[in-house]
């Protein structure tokens, strides 16, 4: 009885999850840009130059350009690179679109202690940190994966807690 009732809960929790990432979908380059700049910013960890490195997706990589220059944080966004893995010199951001990227460069990410960024509900839940994304109702919703925050060393401004869905 306590076996069928564990895995009833098992079953119940994983459908949660999935009808949660099947109501939200990734945001569209331009949101996911202006939003990574605003929300980035709460990460407490950024300041200086910051360098964004993206994997996995130009339209992103060309919006966030439009930001090189502006205060970001408690710094300035001095570069935006791309890549299709792991980035040659460690960024200050990995913004993630490929997700069959993901495993590599979380993994690069935990070890050199660089925030991950994606707009992909999927991504967030298989590891990345930050999540900007669409929900059902077209607005836009600000993911937090607090496992893989602790893990990335990430020292939020406790503010983020207001304007984001955390994750564990």
């Amino acid at each position: 009885m306590k076996k069928n009732v564990t895995l009833i809960s098992l079953f119940a929790f994983v459908a949660l999850l999935f009808a949660t990432a099947l109501a939200q979908k990734p945001a569209p380059a331009n949101v996911a840009a202006a939003l990574t700049v605003k929300i980035a910013g709460f990460n407490k960890n950024l300041t200086g130059d910051i360098t964004i490195y993206v994997v996995g997706n130009d339209d992103i990589a060309s919006e966030l350009k439009k930001a090189v220059g502006k205060p970001l944080g408690g710094g300035t966004l001095k570069s935006v690179t791309t890549g299709s893995g792991a980035p040659s010199s460690k960024p200050s951001i990995i913004f993630i679109s490929n997700a069959g990227a993901v495993g590599a460069i979380t993994k690069y990410s935990r070890a050199n202690k660089v925030l991950t960024v994606t707009n992909d509900p999927g991504i967030v839940s298989d590891g990345a940190t930050l999540g900007v994304v669409v929900g059902d109702d077209g607005k836009p919703k600000i993911l937090l994966n607090l496992t893989s925050s602790v893990e990335e060393g990430v020292d939020w401004n406790p503010a983020i807690m207001k304007v984001a869905q955390t994750i564990k």
